[in-house]
């Protein structure tokens, strides 16, 4: 099937959502955690988490257009820190509940079923399941004139990584941290490391370095 802007512009708009948002490919599934400055819980789920640098260590995500009320910018506003929690597989129905349009004063933790968990020198919320949990600061904001979606950087204060997906030089390994991706809004797909390879240097073949085809040195 091929799709021009013409073809596009002409689907129902659902049908154009789906194609659009899952074009792309999977993507992370994340939770962000908040509270406002009454300390009121907020969490929602995000697909739009991304890596921004490691010197200084930044993160990022996005943000729908600010036309309706957005607990999790307003709490970000308010108190400057957020958390953001990888999705584990025993998780994934709960953390899509998040996504509904619940009050402000409904916890969705609380509703939703999800432990939260706190650590010291932090007000904001992670959730106890998750298995990568990251401390953020605010850093700064980008409005995108094209559609009116925000783009929100953070600076990375902590992570909390379980032990048994992380390697001696410090690379996570998804799969057996059970985490999941996203597929659109809706779709939720497991992880499976097929490889992992060496650094890729001008004519020299890439070497596995984990996964079935490994071979040995």
């Amino acid at each position: 099937m091929i799709f021009t802007e013409e073809n596009l512009q002409s689907l129902p708009s659902r049908h154009r959502a789906n194609l659009i948002n899952n074009c792309c490919g999977i993507r992370t599934a994340n939770l962000i955690g908040s509270v406002d400055e009454d300390l009121r819980e907020n969490l929602s789920i995000f697909n739009s988490v991304m890596h921004l640098g490691s010197d200084p260590v930044l993160i990022g995500f996005i943000l729908r257009p600010l036309t309706v009320e957005r607990h999790t910018y307003d709490n970000i506003q308010q108190t400057k820190f957020f958390s953001i929690n990888q999705i584990p597989k025993d998780l994934y129905t709960e953390a899509h509940q998040t996504s509904a349009k619940y009050k402000k004063n409904e916890s969705e933790f609380e509703t939703c079923a999800i432990e939260p968990e706190y650590f010291d020198d932090y007000t904001i919320p992670f959730v106890k399941k998750s298995n990568i949990k990251i401390a953020c600061r605010y850093e700064s904001e980008y409005n995108i004139k094209e559609n009116g979606c925000v783009m929100i950087i953070g600076k990375i204060e902590m992570i909390a990584v379980d032990d048994s997906g992380v390697g001696q030089d410090l690379w996570i390994n998804h799969e057996k941290l059970n985490s999941i991706g996203i597929g659109g809004l809706d779709t939720y797909y497991s992880v499976k490391c097929m490889d992992r390879l060496t650094y890729a240097q001008t004519h020299q073949d890439s070497k596995s370095i984990y996964g079935p085809q490994k071979t040995s040195s």
